[in-house]
Protein backbone atom coordinates (compact mmCIF):
# COMPACT_ATOMS: atom_id res chain seq x y z
CA UNK A 1 0.00 0.00 0.00
CA UNK A 2 1.66 3.38 -1.14
CA UNK A 3 2.37 5.68 1.75
CA UNK A 4 1.25 9.42 1.80
CA UNK A 5 4.69 11.04 -0.14
CA UNK A 6 5.90 13.92 2.29
CA UNK A 7 5.61 15.71 -0.62
CA UNK A 8 1.96 15.35 -0.65
CA UNK A 9 1.40 16.83 2.84
CA UNK A 10 0.89 20.29 2.64
CA UNK A 11 -1.45 19.58 -0.84
CA UNK A 12 -3.48 17.89 1.74
CA UNK A 13 -3.44 20.53 4.44
CA UNK A 14 -4.15 23.41 1.95
CA UNK A 15 -7.10 21.74 0.53
CA UNK A 16 -8.55 20.25 4.13
CA UNK A 17 -8.01 24.22 5.55
CA UNK A 18 -12.35 24.30 4.80
CA UNK A 19 -14.58 21.27 6.09
CA UNK A 20 -17.87 20.64 5.13
CA UNK A 21 -18.87 18.06 7.69
CA UNK A 22 -17.76 20.78 10.45
CA UNK A 23 -18.85 24.12 8.82
CA UNK A 24 -15.12 25.38 9.23
CA UNK A 25 -13.57 27.30 7.18
CA UNK A 26 -10.09 28.33 8.49
CA UNK A 27 -9.53 31.07 5.64
CA UNK A 28 -13.33 32.43 6.45
CA UNK A 29 -11.41 33.83 9.54
CA UNK A 30 -9.45 36.39 7.75
CA UNK A 31 -5.86 37.39 6.21
CA UNK A 32 -4.26 36.54 9.78
CA UNK A 33 -5.41 33.04 9.63
CA UNK A 34 -4.16 32.52 6.50
CA UNK A 35 -1.25 33.89 7.28
CA UNK A 36 -0.40 32.04 10.59
CA UNK A 37 -1.62 28.87 8.40
CA UNK A 38 1.52 29.67 6.39
CA UNK A 39 3.61 29.98 8.73
CA UNK A 40 2.51 26.96 10.38
CA UNK A 41 2.71 24.79 7.38
CA UNK A 42 6.31 25.84 6.89
CA UNK A 43 5.10 27.84 3.59
CA UNK A 44 6.41 30.88 4.93
CA UNK A 45 9.05 31.73 7.74
CA UNK A 46 7.30 34.43 9.47
CA UNK A 47 4.19 36.24 9.20
CA UNK A 48 3.62 37.30 5.43
CA UNK A 49 1.58 40.64 5.17
CA UNK A 50 -1.91 39.18 3.46
CA UNK A 51 -4.17 41.29 1.18
CA UNK A 52 -7.74 40.73 0.93
CA UNK A 53 -6.82 39.44 -2.90
CA UNK A 54 -3.93 37.59 -1.32
CA UNK A 55 -7.05 35.96 0.86
CA UNK A 56 -9.40 35.38 -2.55
CA UNK A 57 -6.35 34.02 -4.60
CA UNK A 58 -5.80 31.21 -1.97
CA UNK A 59 -9.50 30.33 -1.44
CA UNK A 60 -9.86 30.36 -5.52
CA UNK A 61 -6.49 28.32 -5.67
CA UNK A 62 -8.20 25.68 -3.03
CA UNK A 63 -11.31 25.52 -4.70
CA UNK A 64 -9.65 24.63 -7.98
CA UNK A 65 -7.45 21.78 -6.17
CA UNK A 66 -10.92 20.30 -4.66
CA UNK A 67 -12.57 20.67 -7.56
CA UNK A 68 -9.51 18.00 -9.50
CA UNK A 69 -9.46 16.10 -6.24
CA UNK A 70 -12.80 15.29 -6.73
CA UNK A 71 -12.42 14.43 -10.58
CA UNK A 72 -10.24 11.64 -9.43
CA UNK A 73 -13.24 10.04 -7.74
CA UNK A 74 -14.94 10.23 -11.22
CA UNK A 75 -17.20 13.13 -10.35
CA UNK A 76 -17.40 16.33 -12.72
CA UNK A 77 -15.07 18.98 -11.07
CA UNK A 78 -16.90 22.68 -11.09
CA UNK A 79 -15.74 24.12 -13.93
CA UNK A 80 -15.70 27.75 -12.49
CA UNK A 81 -13.85 26.55 -9.28
CA UNK A 82 -11.35 25.35 -11.95
CA UNK A 83 -11.31 28.59 -13.98
CA UNK A 84 -10.18 30.46 -10.94
CA UNK A 85 -7.66 28.58 -9.66
CA UNK A 86 -6.44 28.88 -13.27
CA UNK A 87 -6.63 32.89 -12.99
CA UNK A 88 -4.45 32.47 -9.67
CA UNK A 89 -1.81 30.01 -11.20
CA UNK A 90 -1.23 32.40 -13.96
CA UNK A 91 -0.57 35.29 -11.57
CA UNK A 92 2.05 33.10 -9.88
CA UNK A 93 6.00 33.76 -9.71
CA UNK A 94 7.40 30.39 -11.04
CA UNK A 95 11.26 29.65 -12.67
CA UNK A 96 12.58 26.39 -13.97
CA UNK A 97 15.72 25.73 -12.40
CA UNK A 98 18.42 23.13 -13.50
CA UNK A 99 20.18 20.75 -11.82
CA UNK A 100 23.03 22.65 -9.83
CA UNK A 101 25.99 20.40 -10.39
CA UNK A 102 27.01 17.14 -11.74
CA UNK A 103 26.27 15.90 -7.92
CA UNK A 104 22.84 16.68 -8.14
CA UNK A 105 20.41 14.16 -7.27
CA UNK A 106 17.99 15.59 -9.63
CA UNK A 107 18.44 14.16 -12.96
CA UNK A 108 15.94 17.29 -14.42
CA UNK A 109 14.80 20.61 -14.43
CA UNK A 110 12.57 21.67 -11.55
CA UNK A 111 9.67 24.39 -10.85
CA UNK A 112 11.05 26.87 -8.37
CA UNK A 113 8.78 29.61 -6.88
CA UNK A 114 9.68 32.42 -4.52
CA UNK A 115 10.61 30.91 -1.26
CA UNK A 116 10.98 34.89 0.22
CA UNK A 117 7.82 34.92 2.68
CA UNK A 118 5.32 36.33 0.16
CA UNK A 119 1.88 34.48 -0.02
CA UNK A 120 2.29 34.00 -3.71
CA UNK A 121 5.59 32.29 -3.12
CA UNK A 122 3.53 29.87 -0.61
CA UNK A 123 0.72 29.34 -3.00
CA UNK A 124 3.20 29.03 -5.73
CA UNK A 125 4.90 25.84 -3.61
CA UNK A 126 1.30 24.27 -3.24
CA UNK A 127 0.58 25.07 -7.25
CA UNK A 128 4.59 23.54 -7.55
CA UNK A 129 3.91 20.80 -5.22
CA UNK A 130 0.27 19.92 -7.26
CA UNK A 131 2.74 19.71 -10.79
CA UNK A 132 4.90 17.79 -9.18
CA UNK A 133 2.59 15.10 -8.24
CA UNK A 134 1.03 15.18 -11.51
CA UNK A 135 4.05 14.72 -13.55
CA UNK A 136 4.91 11.45 -11.10
CA UNK A 137 1.62 10.15 -11.03
CA UNK A 138 0.84 11.01 -7.86
CA UNK A 139 -1.64 13.48 -7.83
CA UNK A 140 -4.89 10.64 -9.02
CA UNK A 141 -4.41 9.51 -5.67
CA UNK A 142 -5.48 12.68 -3.86
CA UNK A 143 -9.17 12.16 -3.52
CA UNK A 144 -12.20 14.58 -2.24
CA UNK A 145 -14.85 12.29 -0.56
CA UNK A 146 -17.94 13.04 -3.33
CA UNK A 147 -20.25 12.68 -0.12
CA UNK A 148 -21.42 16.56 0.22
CA UNK A 149 -22.15 16.36 3.39
CA UNK A 150 -18.43 15.46 3.99
CA UNK A 151 -15.95 16.54 1.19
CA UNK A 152 -12.86 15.71 2.49
CA UNK A 153 -9.53 15.59 0.82
CA UNK A 154 -8.11 12.08 1.45
CA UNK A 155 -4.78 10.16 0.11
CA UNK A 156 -5.72 6.67 -1.76
CA UNK A 157 -3.18 4.47 0.06
CA UNK A 158 -5.12 1.38 -1.31
CA UNK A 159 -3.58 -1.07 -3.13
CA UNK A 160 -5.05 -0.49 -6.61
CA UNK A 161 -5.74 2.93 -6.50
CA UNK A 162 -9.86 2.71 -6.53
CA UNK A 163 -10.81 4.42 -2.88
CA UNK A 164 -14.10 6.35 -3.41
CA UNK A 165 -14.62 7.14 0.10
CA UNK A 166 -12.59 9.21 2.97
CA UNK A 167 -14.35 6.40 4.63
CA UNK A 168 -16.14 3.33 3.65
CA UNK A 169 -17.53 2.64 7.30
CA UNK A 170 -18.85 6.43 7.37
CA UNK A 171 -19.04 7.79 4.24
CA UNK A 172 -19.65 4.97 2.14
CA UNK A 173 -21.51 3.36 4.48
CA UNK A 174 -24.14 7.07 4.78
CA UNK A 175 -24.23 6.51 0.76
CA UNK A 176 -25.49 2.95 0.86
CA UNK A 177 -27.72 3.27 3.17
CA UNK A 178 -29.57 6.28 1.82
CA UNK A 179 -29.81 4.58 -1.64
CA UNK A 180 -31.27 1.41 -0.01
CA UNK A 181 -33.82 3.60 1.66
CA UNK A 182 -34.89 5.66 -1.92
CA UNK A 183 -34.79 2.41 -3.30
CA UNK A 184 -37.31 0.99 -0.43
CA UNK A 185 -39.26 4.17 -0.52
CA UNK A 186 -39.62 4.09 -4.43
CA UNK A 187 -41.23 0.51 -4.89
CA UNK A 188 -45.19 -0.25 -4.96
CA UNK A 189 -46.12 -0.87 -1.20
Amino acid sequence: MPELPPSIRPIIAFLNTVDVEEGTDVFNEGSAALADWLVEQGLCPSLPAVTASDLQAAIDLRRGLRGLALANTGEQPDLDDVRAAQVVLASLPFTIRLPADANSTRTGPVLATDSGGSVSGALGQIAAAYLAASVRGEWSRVRRCPAHDCAWVFWDASKNASRRWCSMRVCGNRTKVRAFAERQGSQPG
